[in-house]
């Protein structure tokens, strides 16, 4: 009696079940299909533009054009996995997008309401909706932009592809301008300083102190000789002299090495002002646009045979587990009946 009430089920029953419904499945899977059909028709249609670069070596201007140092060997004109990384992060920064928000008029392109509170976050989907970015197998960086409209996806593609390059450009300047103040700063410190030692020395040279060991050599051979000769009042007039350069003789040799050393410090530092002063004025593009977008001719989206192809298979399947469950579930009733009779 036990197993008799089991509900036995196989693959038999349901190629039955279908064949036995098989005019209202056929019916519903038809309707599904004229359904997907039309709606498939009704939904905007969407371009898709792409355009591809690869990322410049992430280099100052001043050192990849114009420095001197043997330190500084020649990179590959594509950049790496870094600065792959960091396009990718400007790419989907919030300044890009404000500044592609704003001149595309995306809020009211994408009819999203402006009093909406949630307004950056309404934004935030549609952006990531219809704007991607992605790496490549060449480690090369795909923008893809999805719109209605043909031209503003080809337009839009190209500019934030151009946009990366400024705003890059931005934040490197703004470091670069800094560096070049402070740079300039010292220098021009430096700079103050090496004209009051000058000055400092040129006091003592003033008094005749200008060659330490020249001058003392020839002094006190003059001495010498004016002692040996009995020239009292000229040897005198040397040891004065002689007593000028011992007095002042320390000064000028400090004050001399002194100079001497920030005077190379200062040329250095002059270099590196001319570097940072490059860097601060002048730009270098951080990319290489490989494939501009172009206006595209064909919809990537929707599908339609795809749509219709889902929808139907879809509603066919549907329509099949409902049938079979429906009749199981009366199969289930039915036999709960007998087995209350008995």
């Amino acid at each position: 009696m036990e197993d008799s009430s089991r509900y036995n089920f196989n693959s038999t029953d349901i190629l039955f079940k279908v064949f036995k419904n098989r005019k209202p499945i056929i019916i519903i899977s038809i309707s599904a299909a004229i359904i997907s059909v039309i709606i498939s028709f009704i939904i905007t249609p969407k371009f898709r533009a792409t355009t591809v670069l690869f990322p410049a070596p992430a280099e100052s201007i001043s050192k990849s054009l114009i420095s001197t140092s043997p330190n500084n060997s020649i990179k590959g004109i594509f950049g790496e996995d870094e600065e792959v990384e960091q396009i990718l992060q400007v790419l989907n920064s919030e300044e890009l997008q404000l500044k592609m928000v704003k001149k595309y008029k995306l809020i009211d392109h994408y009819d999203i309401d402006r009093d909406d509170p949630h307004l950056k976050s309404e934004i935030n989907k549609k952006w990531d909706k219809y704007v991607s970015f992605g790496r490549t197998q060449y480690m090369a960086i795909e923008i893809s932009v999805l719109d209605k409209s043909p031209d503003l996806a080809t337009s839009m593609a190209n500019d934030i592809a151009e946009t990366v390059d400024s705003v890059m450009n931005r934040m490197i300047k703004e470091r670069a301008t800094k560096a070049y103040e402070i740079a300039k700063n010292e220098y021009i410190q430096r700079e103050d300083q090496l004209k009051l030692l000058s000055d400092s020395l040129k006091k003592i040279m003033e008094q005749g102190v200008y060659d330490i060991e020249s001058q003392s050599g020839s002094l006190n051979r003059g001495l010498t000789q004016a002692l040996i000769k009995g020239n009292q009042k000229a040897a005198d007039k040397i040891q004065e002299k002689l007593d000028k350069l011992a007095k002042n003789g320390s000064k000028y040799l400090a004050l001399k090495n002194i100079i001497e050393s920030q005077s190379i410090q200062l040329s250095l530092l002059n270099s590196r002002c001319n570097e940072a002063k490059v860097d601060a004025e002048q730009t270098l593009s951080h990319v290489y646009i490989v494939d501009k977008a172009y206006r595209p001719d064909k919809k990537a989206y929707p599908q339609r045979l795809l749509i219709v192809l889902i929808s139907t298979i879809s509603t066919f399947l549907l329509t099949v587990l409902t049938i079979i469950a429906l009749d199981a579930i009366a199969d289930f009733k039915k036999k709960e009946l007998d087995l209350k009779k008995v």
